[in-house]
């Protein structure tokens, strides 16, 4: 079953060959040299020797005057001595296999112009070609058109287009030479020219465009048939084989085999599709410097012509443009760009796009660089502007390319990763904020001034009561009730003032101190019950823990705190010294303690 197919593919490949060769055989190119890149025009004279439009067929040709004296070099015109003809050719522009283009004198208009004949011998086919090109090309008034002028026949009968001249140079000669002075005026540099190229490509769309709404499919569009003028003017040339939209060919081979539609290269019908299809091969050249159907011999590029398969393009050819270029080649007519305009628009979008794809690349670039600054542990200032600046440039980068081309799906995943640091810096930031506030002595000052200064007059109260009595007649009962009842004034103060004192942590740790403070005072007075203690032992006891709590509030809170401890350590040296006053002593330095710590508070309160 295998081998069946097998020999039944061989048999159809084989009669596909067969009849390429007799195709090619019919324009005299079966066999021949390999002339990929040459136009095969119709054997017949038929292909369209009517007009354009619906009108009468046209008048009989009028005669030009042409003076041939300057077409070869032996006959150099002496411009002292003018012919009597108004055209006067000056030299050779260009040659083909059927005609020549001359520079000429109009001396009517004192204008350089470009005629176009046949050469001697030429077939009929070749004639008859270029009055369609006169004809053709008269009514298509275009800026990338070149204009006609007259279309005529000279003294040998031989038909004579006179055109516009175009000072410039051929599409494909800049294709070949990227560094020709053909490019003055163009955007790139000679290592890429691809934006160039896809500026000329627009232009050419839009005179095609044209055409096709004036019912004309052009079916010869290659970088040859295009002409680059000297300040940056396009023009689609040599219309010679052009056909109307949705002529059937009748089985004739015509265009050029390099750049061929399957249509084309069978025989068939031929619509504005055909076109696009010839734009699609010449962006493929564009894109890998080689025609569509490249091949060894004419028979195989026929045949790549009419299977067109797609192209695989290398990495560095721009997505965009690549699917582009094989969706215009597509076999199929109906799955191709539906015409002219929607493919230049493509072309026009990718340009946008790569704007886009140009600020993206910054934006990766300002992105690595963020991310390499974020990974120090502890930045400096500089440090810290330079991620500042990169975050900046990145998000104007993103914000512009995401402007020109809202579904880059790079500038979007760049964007992702961009919101990511920012979130991660800004949860950081909060978290710092978060941390500062917690730690921020100044928030509730004035409500621990409030509570220091009610602590404070307790305190003097307390020490004037300890100035009246004798310290032999109190008793340690008498110490844990007064311990008891400042501790409570102290919670009643921070119940009553929460919403204050305790709002960060700062607060709390100083309420914390000052509940610990409380604790240490009791502690001995409350051991004194039960064991045997003198009074100085109790206070001194008191007075050093009051000034463990200052020395470690200081350090930890406070810097100011740390005289509370320095006041309490004298006290408890004091109470050492004149054991026989320890209450009164120790009164002092409580009280003292305590105002100290209250107008600091309320300087710190009126800051």
């Amino acid at each position: 079953m295998a081998g069946r197919t097998a020999y039944t593919r061989g048999a159809m490949m084989g009669s596909q060959r067969d009849e390429a060769e007799a195709r090619l055989r019919a324009t005299g190119l079966a066999g021949t040299e390999l002339a990929i890149a040459a136009t095969i025009r119709p054997v017949l004279a038929e292909t369209l020797d009517g007009p354009v439009t619906s009108e009468a067929p046209p008048r009989p040709l009028p005669h030009i005057t042409v003076d041939l004296r300057g077409s070869h070099p032996s006959s150099a015109v002496d411009p002292q001595t003018p012919g009597t003809a108004d055209l006067e050719v000056r030299a050779l522009i260009g040659e083909g296999g059927m005609g020549r283009v001359f520079l000429t004198r109009q001396h009517s208009l004192d204008r350089d112009v470009a005629v176009k004949t046949a050469k001697d011998g030429a077939p009929a086919a070749a004639r008859q070609a270029l009055l369609v090109e006169g004809r053709i090309t008269g009514q298509l008034e275009h800026p990338s058109i070149v204009p006609v002028h007259a279309l005529g026949l000279d003294a040998q009968g031989r038909p004579a287009l006179v055109m516009k001249r175009i000072e410039g140079v051929a599409w494909d000669t800049l294709l070949s030479e990227p560094g020709h002075e053909g490019w003055d005026g163009w955007e790139g540099t000679p290592d890429d020219r691809l934006d160039g190229h896809l500026q000329i490509l627009e232009q050419v769309c839009n005179a095609v465009h044209f055409a096709h709404g004036r019912g004309v499919v052009h079916r010869d569009l290659k970088p040859e048939n295009v002409l680059i003028g000297r300040h940056g003017d396009v023009y689609v040339a040599d219309w010679g084989i052009a056909a109307r939209v949705g002529e059937d060919t009748g089985g004739r081979l015509c265009g050029t085999l390099g750049y061929m539609a399957p249509e084309m290269a069978r025989g068939g019908v031929v619509d504005e599709r055909t076109d696009v299809y010839l734009l699609g091969a010449v962006l493929h050249e564009v894109l890998t410097g080689e025609l569509r159907h490249r091949a060894g011999s004419n028979v195989e590029a026929l045949l790549r012509a009419q299977e067109s398969t797609a192209a695989v393009y290398a990495e560095t050819v721009p997505g965009e443009l690549a699917e582009l270029a094989n969706r215009a080649c597509h076999p199929d007519p109906t799955q191709r760009v539906a015409d002219a305009k929607a493919f230049r628009r493509a072309l026009r979008d990718h340009r946008v796009h790569q704007d886009s794809v140009r600020l993206t690349l910054r934006a990766d670039e300002r992105l690595e660089e963020l991310e390499r600054l974020l990974t120090t542990p502890e930045p400096d200032e500089t440090q810290r502007r330079a991620v500042d600046d990169r975050i900046a440039e990145a998000r104007f980068a993103l914000d512009q390319a995401l402007r020109s081309w809202p579904e880059n799906e790079a500038a979007l995943r760049a964007r992702s990763r961009l919101e990511a640091h920012l979130a991660e810096r800004r949860a950081r930031a909060e978290a710092l904020e978060a941390l500062a506030r917690e730690r921020d002595p100044t928030l509730g000052t004035r409500q621990r001034a409030v509570a220091l200064s009610v602590l404070a007059f307790f305190g003097v109260a307390l020490m004037a009561l300890a100035f009246s009595v004798d310290q032999r007649d109190v008793s340690p009962m008498e110490t844990v009730t007064y311990g008891l009842g400042l501790s409570g004034l102290l919670i009643a103060l921070v119940v009553a003032l929460r919403r204050q004192v305790l709002r960060n942590e700062f607060s709390r740790q100083l309420v914390a101190m000052l509940f610990i403070a409380a604790a240490l005072v009791l502690i001995p007075r409350v051991i004194a019950l039960f064991v045997p203690m003198e009074m100085s032992a109790i206070f001194a006891q008191n007075a050093f823990a009051l000034a463990g709590v200052g020395l470690m509030g200081g350090l930890t809170l406070l810097r100011w705190v740390a005289w509370v401890g320095v006041i309490m350590t004298a006290g408890g040296i004091a109470v050492l010294v004149v054991p026989d006053h320890a209450l009164q002593l120790f009164g002092v330095a409580t009280a003292a303690s305590i105002v100290f710590a209250a107008v600091m508070a309320h300087r710190t309160a009126d800051r």
